[in-house]
């Protein structure tokens, strides 16, 4: 399976009651984009079997983001991967291309109730962290 999405810059879930445990807590998705001529929008959109989608509203573009356009892994999946390893709910869960020479893919970043962000690559699945010295490594 592979996402398509024309010049996405950035995704972040609206979670039910604020905390979730499984996919299902995710009721819709801030999404900011960059058109071809290089404005940026945001809207939101609400997850089946809520409807509604909000109109897309020019905004400044985020600096230190890279624009992509697919990725493999859906916030199920990666949702999925993170209950698989870590058994604690989540607060947050964006997705976001990094724009730094050692992040290589999109990333899904999932905040535990605990404090802890989760990375899961969102083409490869894998799971990674930053040290105590700052340096992103694959667990």
């Amino acid at each position: 399976m592979r996402v398509k999405f024309k010049g996405l810059l950035f995704q972040k879930a609206h979670i039910k009651n604020g905390v979730g445990s499984s996919s299902s807590d995710i009721l819709g998705w801030d999404y900011v984009y960059r058109t071809v001529d290089g404005i940026c929008y945001k809207y939101y959109s609400a997850e089946p079997p809520l409807i509604g989608t909000m109109q897309a509203v020019p905004i400044i573009y985020p600096h230190g983001l890279r624009v992509f356009d697919s990725y493999k892994i859906d916030y199920k999946k990666a949702i999925d991967i993170f209950n698989s390893k870590f058994h604690e709910m989540f607060v947050a869960t964006i997705l976001a291309w990094p724009l730094t020479p050692e992040c290589k893919e999109p990333y899904w970043y999932i905040k535990t109730t605990t404090g802890y962000d989760v990375i899961i690559g969102a083409d490869s699945g894998k799971i990674y962290s930053y040290d105590l010295q700052g340096t992103f490594k694959e667990e």
